[in-house]
């Protein structure tokens, strides 16, 4: 039977009977893959350390048809910190979740796996406020899905609206929009724009980089919890776990 080695995160997990776990990987090359590690919840399983969610490393799978076991993995990175820090730990569960709403199985994703290891790294040993990095991820993952809010033309006339005194956000008509134009969307600061073009700039060893005041990051968060609930709808489990989040 074939084995392969892939490089993956830990995205998700469930456990299973008595001491077996499903685990959700995320590889670069092959998108998602639904695995099983048996025994992995005994204390001395070697499996026990990389069962662990947003461990990253080399994983040996067993394939068998449509079943895929692992057999073991050489763990390059835990990120543990984020297991001592309730916001940051919970940051990192919406940023896996989203991935997985999207990565399809034997579909390569280098670009989405790139910032989703950054973002996990910056969480665990960064001082950037978490909230900063979740704002920064949201506005790079929704870039990347296709749904790159328009930030400098009215999403509905198309006019630049870039000296206008008077601007709007609606998530349904695809970013901001004219107040000349019918909208149903929330008022939006000239900064809460700015700042999200300066992010959409940044490569991702760049988004430790940005830092906002409470303010901001007060206005900005709502927005993009209505873009991503637009993008997936309201039902998928990673916009239902964003909406939990103080």
């Amino acid at each position: 039977m074939p084995t392969e080695l892939t490089e993956a995160i830990v995205t998700g997990y469930t456990d299973y009977r008595d001491d077996d776990r499903m685990l959700t990987l995320f590889s670069p090359t092959r998108g998602r893959i639904d695995c099983k590690a048996r025994n992995c919840r005994k204390p001395t399983s070697k499996l026990l350390s990389c069962a662990q969610p947003f461990v990253f490393g080399e994983f040996e799978l067993f394939i068998n048809n449509d079943r895929v076991t692992v057999n073991g993995c050489d763990i390059r990175e835990t990120f543990y910190p984020l297991r001592e820090d309730v916001d940051r730990f919970m940051i990192a569960s919406v940023c896996t979740q989203f991935c997985n709403s999207v990565i399809g199985q034997e579909s390569s994703d280098e670009q989405l796996f790139s910032l989703l290891y950054h973002i996990l790294s910056y969480l665990a040993y960064a001082e950037s406020d978490p909230k900063d990095l979740l704002i920064a991820f949201l506005l790079h993952f929704l870039d990347h899905a296709g749904y790159r809010p328009s930030l400098t033309r009215c999403a509905v006339c198309r006019r630049d609206i870039r000296n206008d005194a008077v601007l709007f956000y609606s998530a349904e008509a695809g970013g901001v929009v004219c107040a000349g134009c019918p909208h149903g969307g929330k008022p939006v600061s000239k900064l809460a724009l700015e700042a999200m073009r300066r992010i959409l700039l940044l490569t991702d060893d760049e988004l430790n980089r940005v830092v906002m005041k409470d303010t901001l990051r007060t206005e900005l968060l709502p927005l993009l919890k209505q873009s991503c609930a637009v993008m997936l709808g309201e039902n998928d489990k990673a916009v239902q776990l964003l909406d939990q989040m103080p």
